[in-house]
């Protein structure tokens, strides 16, 4: 193919075209000794250090892209140390932590896991939205990120007395798009006419927003099944144990045990879930989700005292 026919990749297309979402949207592509990649018409251009070339279409490249940004991690890959979820900052923004604590046995005795401990109750202190990222973000603390998944609360504004009255206001005047405060959304942000001339009413997105997002749609529908319950007090309850991996590439263990008989009752009222099957973190969501449909309500194993000897505790 002409080489006056390919176009060098602009800042969104260099974020999208990349050997990795290749591989998504074409398993069989061999990213080894790639010397280039271009964009040609309707296509994606691979050009290889021997000189032979190979031709990609665009759309499912796009497609593998915007879905590996909205993927959803594993439900330990953002909670603070002792399970703890993101803590609430200001202008309807929260401070979403590393899952440090959990990548390994001893995850949570690192610094970065103690750094949030030390930091979790004083982020509501500082009222400069800078200095709080330059804090969570800086390479000593990494603590986590700042995320607002409803959109920033926008400074007041002054009032314009030459418009028209309206009786309702508009949250939209209020409140910005999502956001978040890691590189993979600034990107997309700092190049959005460019992602949406590659990508037709796209908006910016990443995997600490799905998460968030998740994790709260857990915590709401936990709510409600608790609420339903006489005296808030269910009788169908689940606790849940997790023993973080011996080392980050192996799978950690999650344990599950049930009662029909109310939170507190004796550790003889519980009887594991599914004995003979292993669960890992990979599970949590859909096994969370599961059994609150069922109406059981979840509880972490190491708020029951009753049941804080078991052997899967990571406390």
């Amino acid at each position: 193919m002409s080489t006056e026919l390919q176009q060098e990749l602009d800042a969104a297309q260099a974020c999208i075209y990349t050997r990795s979402n290749i591989r998504r949207a074409f398993p069989d592509f061999d990213d080894t000794d790639v010397c280039g990649i271009y964009i040609s018409g309707d296509d994606c251009l691979v050009v290889y250090r021997d000189g032979v070339e190979r031709s990609f279409p665009r759309q499912p490249i796009k497609d593998a892209y915007t879905s590996f940004t909205h993927r959803l991690p594993d439900f330990f890959s953002y909670l603070g140390p002792n399970y703890r979820g993101p803590t609430a900052w200001r202008k309807n923004a929260y401070v979403m932590f590393k899952g440090w604590s959990y990548v390994h046995a001893l995850g949570k005795h690192t610094p970065h896991a103690l750094m949030q401990g030390r930091w979790a109750d004083k982020f509501i202190h500082i009222e400069d939205e800078q200095q709080l990222k330059a804090i969570i973000q800086s390479d000593q603390a990494d603590i986590g990120y700042l995320v607002a998944p409803d959109g920033m609360r926008l400074e007041d504004r002054p009032i314009d007395l030459d418009s028209e009255l309206v009786d309702e206001q508009d949250d939209r005047a209020v409140y910005s798009e999502p956001q978040c405060s890691c590189g993979s959304f600034q990107r997309q942000l700092n190049n959005l006419s460019l992602f949406q001339k590659e990508i037709k009413d796209y908006r910016p997105w990443c995997k600490h927003l799905s998460w968030f997002r998740n994790y709260r749609e857990l915590l709401c529908k936990r709510t409600e099944i608790r609420n339903a319950c006489p005296a808030y007090a269910p009788d169908k309850c689940v606790a849940w144990w997790y023993a973080p991996p011996e080392n980050s590439t192996d799978n950690g263990r999650f344990l599950l045990l049930y009662t029909k008989h109310g939170a507190q009752a004796p550790k003889s009222h519980w009887r594991t879930y599914k004995p003979n099957q292993t669960f890992t973190q990979h599970d949590a969501w859909d096994l969370f989700f599961n059994m609150m449909e069922a109406g059981y309500v979840p509880f972490p194993g190491t708020s029951l005292p009753q049941l804080t000897n078991n052997k899967c505790s990571n406390g």
